[in-house]
């Protein structure tokens, strides 16, 4: 007996199967880069496991010699130098991975480009949005997954100082509570965004090089100065008055990262999760628009 087979025919969908060797594909490709990220993950993380040990000095300094006294800048574990440096500890995470993201998505998806590889996939069953799209997603989680240990790690310490009221007062605790939290995680997601779409309109590695951090500081900049959180988070509207005559146009920064040092002073500790949640739900949504962009471009590139 034999059995007629027919070929297939059109296009199909495409399942786990199909999906899966793209992304094998891709982390075989990108384990050069993602080694060298998690030495710098692991260089950035070991201060901040050091410094949460150093809280019990604190907490025992004040008890010593007073809460006045443990805040005038005197000793070796005051609340200025403890507080100095976890800021110091924060500043690789407070911007530094969604400018990775968008760096290594840009220029790797323009070396696509020029290299040609982009034609491989014509050539193949994958479509070229769907070959694109697993790279952009594989680089995006990369960065996000060795992200969320670090910003873990320093929100146990924040915690544990605000709660412990061992931070010096002023800016420098707003800063150090408040900036870093999920909405560094959307950043990485929107730096990631940013390349993609730097990448595809440019197609050469230098310019996207550049084009791509600037994009993604030049979106977080206008989120941060138009103070477009407050439409989301209720709450703050009648707690931010004015804009800080210092800095750049009203902003001021924490390290590479774009901020508004009078909103931040008008939160409360019950502010943090609803400034949070504010500021991710806006960089989320600023990351599907610069993904939607690149797709439309990348649809009017081939056709």
């Amino acid at each position: 007996m034999s059995a007629l087979v027919s070929p297939p025919t059109g296009n199909t969908a495409a399942g786990p199967g199909e999906r899966w060797p793209l992304a094998r594909v891709a982390l075989r490709q990108y384990r050069i880069p993602a080694l060298i990220l998690l030495l710098l993950a692991v260089r950035t993380g070991v201060p901040l496991v050091y410094h949460y040990g150093g809280w019990a000095d604190a907490l025992t300094l004040r008890d010593h010699v007073g809460s006045q006294a443990y805040r005038l800048g005197r000793y070796a574990h005051d609340a200025h130098k403890q507080t100095a440096t976890l800021l110091a500890n924060g500043s690789p995470l407070a911007f530094l991975p969604a400018m990775i993201a968008a760096l290594l998505t840009g220029t790797l998806t323009a070396r696509e480009w020029e290299t040609r590889r982009v034609v491989l996939a014509l050539t193949q069953s994958v479509t070229p949005r769907r070959w694109f799209t697993v790279r952009w997603a594989t680089l995006a989680t990369i960065v996000a997954a060795l992200t969320i240990p670090l910003v873990a790690l320093y929100r146990m310490n924040a915690v544990h100082a605000f709660r412990l009221d061992l931070f010096t007062y002023g800016i420098d605790r707003q800063t150090a509570y408040y900036t870093i939290g999920p909405v560094t995680v959307a950043y990485v997601l929107l730096g990631a965004a940013a390349g993609a779409l730097t990448g595809t309109v440019l197609r050469r590695a230098l310019p996207a090089l550049v084009a791509a951090p600037l994009l993604t500081w030049l979106a977080v900049a206008v989120l941060v100065r138009s103070r477009a959180v407050l439409l989301l988070d209720f709450p703050l509207f009648s707690k931010v008055h004015g804009v800080h005559p210092g800095g750049v146009l009203g902003l001021q920064f924490y390290d590479a990262l774009p901020q508004d040092n009078y909103l931040i002073s008008s939160l409360d500790a019950t502010d943090y999760w609803g400034y949070q949640i504010a500021s991710t739900v806006l960089a989320l949504a600023a990351a599907a628009l610069f993904t939607f962009a690149a797709l439309r471009v990348l649809r009017r590139r081939l056709a």
